[in-house]
């Protein structure tokens, strides 16, 4: 059995998961400082550093990799909309499911005296949980060391959270003119299949057999669990891919709120000290930012 904790990642906010404590406790702690360092340039350049919250993880008919896709466009989207005093962090950036996030863990690992094969094999063996990238993330979000004690693990490292939004799926999916979602999805869905070999081995089945005129009873099946496949992916991008169905953001929200409360005990209730939280494009109502919503991996 993986050898694991349960535990508050930070000690002053009221949130708790399940990670490792073998050598991804510690890989992770090197990703946290690789984290934190990027997110000091920025604001020593004078930038407002946004928090990018997204569904990065394959579930409920998503695929990783066009989640990190869609991740980075958002990025450059909003920058492009915001200009150059803002910087924002992405998380599929720092992630084993994006090449650049497997990149940065793979130095990371080096430094602590761990072989690429090695890491190789412990992905294949005992793969990080979703706990293991909620304490992540969540030291990251909240522990500001350099602030008064009364304001410590209040993210003042960070300036807003921006949720993903069926508004920010559509501008992906029809960003090369496709009049609609639909014809976005079933491009982008053919394009990627007769393109990317990782894809299409995701969403292929054995035994179709296409080029058979009279398939047999198992070649049926397996055509019918192909189009089954193809079906919840274009239902999941143009039904609920956003934050709403992504465990991860649904913890990440809680974490805003918790943010919040500690900002306003520190400043005896001024409002004008809480994190600004955008979702779809657009801040959300004052009534939203205190309340809490189900839990995604936090126990």
């Amino acid at each position: 059995m993986p050898e694991t904790t349960t535990g508050q990642p930070v000690p002053e906010l009221a949130i708790t998961f399940t990670w490792h404590t073998n050598v991804w406790l510690k890989l992770f702690d090197k990703q946290v400082d690789t984290i934190k360092n990027d997110i000091a340039r920025a604001r020593i350049d004078d930038r407002n550093v946004i928090y990018l919250s997204c569904p990065i993880s394959s579930r409920g008919g998503g695929y990783f990799a066009t989640n990190v896709d869609i991740a980075r466009h958002t990025e450059r989207r909003l920058l492009t909309k915001w200009g150059e005093r803002f910087w924002i962090l992405n998380p599929a950036q720092y992630q084993m499911e994006s090449k650049e996030g497997t990149g940065l863990l793979a130095q990371n690992a080096l430094s602590i005296g761990m072989t690429l094969q090695e890491l190789r094999e412990l992905q294949a063996k005992d793969p990080p949980l979703g706990g293991d990238y909620m304490r992540m993330w969540t030291r990251v979000l909240a522990e500001d060391e350099k602030e008064p004690p009364e304001q410590k693990s209040s993210g003042r490292n960070f300036d807003a959270f921006y949720f993903i939004g069926p508004t920010d799926m559509l501008d992906f999916f029809t960003r090369n003119g496709e009049a609609n979602l639909t014809d976005g999805l079933e491009a982008y869905f053919s394009r990627k299949y007769a393109t990317d070999p990782l894809f299409r081995a995701a969403y292929s089945v054995s035994n179709t057999a296409w080029g058979n005129p009279k398939p047999s009873a198992s070649e049926e099946k397996a055509r019918a669990a192909w189009e089954q496949q193809r079906k919840d992916f274009i239902r999941f991008y143009s039904l609920r891919a956003s934050a709403t169905y992504s465990k991860g953001s649904h913890d990440e929200w809680n974490i805003l709120l918790q943010l919040n409360e500690r900002r306003l005990k520190a400043t005896k209730g001024d409002v004008g000290t809480l994190l600004a939280a955008y979702f779809d494009g657009k801040q959300v109502s004052p009534g939203s930012l205190v309340n809490p919503i189900p839990p995604g991996y936090a126990t």
